[in-house]
């Protein structure tokens, strides 16, 4: 009898942990397995930003190289030389004028196959991932040692009867498994607003990026913009967080609709007040030194509060200088790396559940490929950046009121408020403690299979990255975990996802055969 394995979520940590899980099966054979592979979105292998519901015209937030790890990324690259022409071509297709730009600008590198300081389009990789694990199942299954099933429904709660998991799906239906691998991505949007709208010509709500799709908001928003300037409107727009996604928006939406065609004008709003950074200047780099990180050096018995005050003191320090996120952050990065092994267990988790992340919100870095668009808009003078934190949004008669909180010398909190036509909701995610957590997250905390850890956007795990027994943790859920010898207050990054789903590839197999992984 073959041992039945779900994998809930279908992006990349899952891609990630069945190519070295299948690779396993095809060296040593065992007894057969049955993979129930669930998603929601038929983007399996691929996931949501390398699918088709994050479109195909938007790029890496970052360039190939610090992307993916080796011997990955070679392999990759050759994909892409011996794929390109297709590739390029259904880029264009799909994207506007900035599309055909990046394709103009950067031709001539990768047509010599130098990839590694590219900010490729996402989708490239979607289909290289998606492709390795479509064609170790097709090899297993012609030799019957694999069966693989696709189930494309929502997935609403998970019950243990014995030894056995009962999967149940929006639609009524169950399944029965043996062995359950949560890997359903980053926690869900925040819920910012939900009214409808009265006026649909004046205002527009974008609740996330991408949760119908990319390409569809895409289409809602090209279609609002055009008929206000069939009427001579000009649209505000306000993009709520300078993060990714947040820049994403920007640049696909003046993608689709130029700016010297669209009067359209831009705001963000964030806690920080700045943009991500993507310019590194070598000079200040070489002569730049977390003075404060290397005094802790000298320190034998430390806490992970010491390392993070040193390095918000250090980050301070770049910033009166005038050096910015994409300068510093490596050699803040090493500074406080540098110093973690000395903090015992309990402090290595206590950074990583809550100090990694506050650092990491200060040295945000991004692509000049989105940059640029925001340092034109700023040129023109439509685009701002507002420093606060959301509060509300109502609509009046000339679009939606966003009000804000701002924090100002005197240790308060005032309101401010200004009216846009168009908002996108970029904040971010809820955590596991709050109150319109998804009703399938809120069913695996009420019957006891995950316990959130103290970060309150992971699940605690074992040392075989199991949340309760036989059921595994991938991806973003391992945040405020150690895993081996490395803590994570993080999973978004590829490079991550791809060490730690190796990791639990080995625990999973391992547990096939009963055996305890190391």
């Amino acid at each position: 009898m073959s041992t039945k394995i779900a994998f809930i979520g279908a992006g990349i940590a899952t891609s990630y942990t069945l190519i070295p899980f299948l690779d396993s099966l095809t060296k040593q054979k065992n007894k057969p397995v049955e993979l129930y592979i669930i998603d929601k979105s038929a983007d399996f292998f691929k996931g949501m930003p390398y699918g088709d519901r994050s479109g195909k015209s938007v790029l890496l937030i970052q360039d190939l190289k610090n992307f993916i790890s080796e011997p990955h990324r070679t392999h990759f690259k050759s994909w892409l030389n011996e794929n390109i022409d297709t590739l390029q071509e259904e880029f264009i297709q799909n994207g506007g004028h900035l599309a055909k730009k990046w394709v103009e600008n950067n031709k001539p590198i990768y047509s010599k196959g130098d990839w590694d300081d590219l900010y490729i389009p996402r989708f490239f990789f979607g289909k290289y991932i998606s492709r390795e694990v479509l064609n170790r199942i097709e090899k297993l299954s012609k030799e019957r040692l694999l069966e693989v099933h696709y189930i494309q429904k929502e997935t609403t709660g998970i019950s243990k009867i014995k030894d056995r998991f009962i999967i149940s799906f929006k639609d009524g239906s169950t399944l029965d498994v043996d062995k359950t691998i949560l890997s359903i991505g980053s926690l869900p949007y925040k819920r910012l607003y939900e009214k409808e709208i009265k006026n649909p010509l004046n205002a527009l709500y974008i609740k996330e990026p991408y949760g119908i799709g990319m390409e569809e908001n895409m289409n809602r928003i090209v279609d609002f913009v055009k008929a206000r300037k069939e009427r001579n409107l000009k649209t505000k727009v306000a993009i709520l967080g300078a993060n990714a996604s947040g820049l994403e928006m920007i640049y696909k939406i003046c993608d689709k609709l130029p700016k010297d065609e669209f009067q359209t004008s831009f705001t963000t709003l964030s806690s920080h007040g700045v943009m991500p950074d993507g310019t590194i200047d070598l000079e200040k780099a070489k002569s730049f030194r977390p003075v404060h990180l290397e005094a802790l050096s000298r320190i034998s018995s430390l806490s992970a509060e010491m390392i993070s005050e040193a390095a918000h003191k250090d980050i301070d320090e770049a910033e009166n200088l005038g050096i910015g996120a994409a300068t510093s952050v490596g050699i803040i990065s090493r500074g406080f790396g540098s110093l973690l092994p000395k903090l015992n267990r309990d402090e290595l988790l206590n950074f990583a559940c809550f100090h990694g992340n506050q650092i990491g919100r200060r040295q945000r870095c991004a692509g000049n490929h989105y940059l640029s668009v925001v340092e034109e808009l700023s040129r023109i003078n439509r685009f701002t950046h507002l420093k606060g934190r959301f509060s509300s949004l109502e609509e009046n008669n000339e679009g939606l009121n966003l009000i804000y909180k701002v924090h100002d010398s005197k240790n308060s909190n005032n309101d401010g408020h200004e009216t846009f036509n168009l908002v996108v909701n970029c904040l971010g995610s809820v955590n596991l403690s709050s109150n319109d957590l998804s009703p399938f997250l809120q069913n695996l905390i009420d019957n006891g299979l995950c316990k959130p850890n103290p970060s309150n956007i992971g699940f605690h795990v074992d040392e075989s990255m199991q949340a309760s027994k036989n059921l595994f943790i991938a991806g973003p859920l391992l945040a405020g975990n150690q895993i081996e010898d490395k803590i994570f207050w993080h999973l978004e990054h590829c490079i991550r996802i791809i060490w730690s789903s190796n990791v639990l590839s080995k625990n999973l197999w391992a547990s096939l055969t009963e055996k305890v992984a190391v």
